[in-house]
């Protein structure tokens, strides 16, 4: 398998902010967001018993759970079969939500399902809440961008709320990265969370923290 990084730290985006996790970094995404903070840089060959190996130590730790990022880790779901049964702690999966068979191939290594909504993908996003339906710990993230497009929040709440309208979701104001120079607006993220919360239940509005606080 191709991995960017093995590290230990603190999560700091969505409904687990604070918990202390082990970070396992895949190499390679499917598609490209002019907001990406991870873009691939340091392509290293890994094989489980290499992973395991980076782990061991790390592991004495305090450890909530190992999440399993990139990157989009589905992409090299044949490794992740071979990985994750043998991960010692629980699996937070953090994901682009575009690869819904994939998904299906590791769910039930899977404690934590953290999904991103990705605009243009509706049909894949449907699916993949479709394979993790009647999962316990899922909840979705939204990426707001100053001027963002209110029909995008629209549909992806309509989606989320078939399947639950008490599934959660995390709105996260984009941290200016590359060619993102601006923050989104108070208005912006106002806007996003009343079009959501007409569908949705339980909505949040939550920024990258790890961010303020200077760890990975």
């Amino acid at each position: 398998m191709f991995i960017q990084d093995i590290f230990y730290s603190f999560q700091g985006e969505g409904p687990y902010i604070g918990y202390p996790q082990i970070f396992i970094r895949f190499y390679g995404c499917n598609i490209s967001c002019a907001y990406c903070d991870e873009p691939d840089k340091n392509k290293q060959k890994f094989s489980v018993e290499d992973v395991l190996e980076r782990l061991a130590p790390l592991m004495k730790n305090p450890v909530h759970s190992i999440s399993v990022t990139g990157g989009e880790p589905l992409l090299q779901v044949d490794a992740l079969k071979e990985l994750l049964p043998r991960l010692e702690a629980p699996v937070y999966l953090e994901t682009n939500g575009t690869l819904p068979k994939h998904v299906e191939e590791v769910a039930d290594y899977v404690t934590y399902f953290a999904v991103d909504y990705k605009p243009g993908f509706d049909k894949e996003f449907t699916d993949f809440l479709q394979a993790i339906q009647g999962r316990s710990n899922v909840f979705v993230k939204y990426i707001v961008q100053r001027d963002f497009n209110i029909l995008e929040v629209q549909k992806m709440a309509k989606i989320m709320a078939a399947f639950d309208p008490d599934m959660p979701l995390i709105l996260q104001p984009v941290t200016p990265f590359a060619s993102i120079k601006a923050k989104a607006t108070p208005q912006d993220i106002s806007r996003a969370y009343t079009a959501s919360r007409q569908k949705l239940s339980d909505v949040r509005i939550i920024p990258q923290t790890h961010k303020f606080m200077g760890v990975k």
